[in-house]
């Protein structure tokens, strides 16, 4: 079910919620929203409001979910991306992948360092984590960084997948099973047909 469908009211009209940037993150006041969203897995829920990170709120914005307000002025999703940008040059390739990953009905929430994700993929009987690392076409990764993200993924309990994101934002995953052996994931194939949808 679409996420704007769940948050339809009684009266027929669509609820889209108030968010205001402060720093390098968007804050949610409303109650019902940090309920609603940290449920789904957005943000941190502290000291009565809930702190999205800028691509998660670029994604909440572009689906409609929420508004942005900067002192008064309300951004756009290009804002937001511009914002993003300015610390982070690969962000529109995380937000893609963040974007397609969510799309899948996936939980997806931001990880220790701007180029990692960590998702997981629940269903009634069995639950798998991952801890993906988005790559921009043509960077060459060592052995040794390879090494290092694999024993990270270890000890958060996740497996390692790789994210190679290409010129066009094509996006093609490869899981990592030690540094010796990596090989191409299929979300659909490899996670028991999680078919994409529009889960918020």
């Amino acid at each position: 079910m679409d996420v704007l469908d769940m948050q339809e009211m009684k009266s027929g009209e669509t609820v889209i919620w108030k968010a205001e940037l402060r720093g390098r993150k968007v804050v949610v006041r409303d109650s019902t929203a940090i309920e609603f969203l940290a449920q789904r897995g957005y943000g941190i829920a502290r000291g009565g409001v809930l702190e999205l990170e800028l691509v998660e709120a670029a994604y909440l914005l572009d689906r409609g979910v929420i508004t942005v307000e900067d002192e008064g002025k309300q951004l756009s999703f290009i804002d937001l991306v511009k914002l993003g940008a300015k610390e982070d040059p690969d962000f529109w390739a995380k937000l893609g992948v963040y974007t397609d990953l969510r799309n899948r009905a996936l939980v997806v929430m931001p990880g220790v360092t701007s180029y990692e994700l960590l998702v997981d993929w629940k269903r009634r009987d069995s639950a798998r984590r991952f801890l993906v690392r988005i790559v921009k076409e043509g960077v060459r990764i060592g052995f040794a960084d390879l090494e290092e993200m694999h024993r990270r993924a270890l000890e958060s309990d996740r497996e390692l997948v790789l994210a190679i994101v290409d010129k066009e934002g094509v996006i093609t995953y490869y899981t990592v099973e030690g540094v010796a052996h990596v090989a191409h994931v299929s979300w659909e194939e490899d996670l028991k047909q999680a078919q994409p949808q529009q889960e918020g």
